[in-house]
């Protein structure tokens, strides 16, 4: 059995095993799922949900985070911990997104496509 057949395997049962399993971060797509798990390391989700809808209103495509300055984004999740880092990985994944949608603004749909070539910078496997 191929590692694809195992993971559909459990993807199929994972909702008979586990019926009420829910991501307690609040996102509403995928960008935001991924700036919200990049926070989320070293951190509770609570947390993570307290900073994120301000920083959702204020970055709302991948360009925006990618453009954003450090030090403005650093203040912005310094609540969730290791701010420094985290900030330069969420920057660093954002343009990875920019570079592959090749700057179009809908970039952020780049992030559905990552599964199955690699993941940006600052996202777990």
């Amino acid at each position: 059995m191929t590692t694809r057949e195992r993971v559909a395997q459990l993807l199929k049962a994972w909702p008979k095993i586990y019926p009420t399993a829910h991501c307690e971060l609040d996102f509403r797509n995928p960008l935001q799922l991924l700036v919200a798990t990049i926070l989320s390391a070293q951190s509770t989700d609570k947390r993570v949900n307290m900073v994120t809808p301000a920083l959702f209103r204020k970055y709302r495509t991948a360009k925006a985070y990618a453009d954003a300055p450090l030090p403005e984004l650093e203040n912005a999740i310094k609540s969730t911990g290791f701010y420094r880092n985290k900030a330069k990985s969420i920057r660093g994944a954002m343009r990875e997104i920019v570079e592959q949608a090749g700057g179009k603004s809908r970039a952020e749909q780049t992030v559905k496509r990552f599964p199955d070539q690699h993941c940006p910078s600052g996202r777990g496997q």
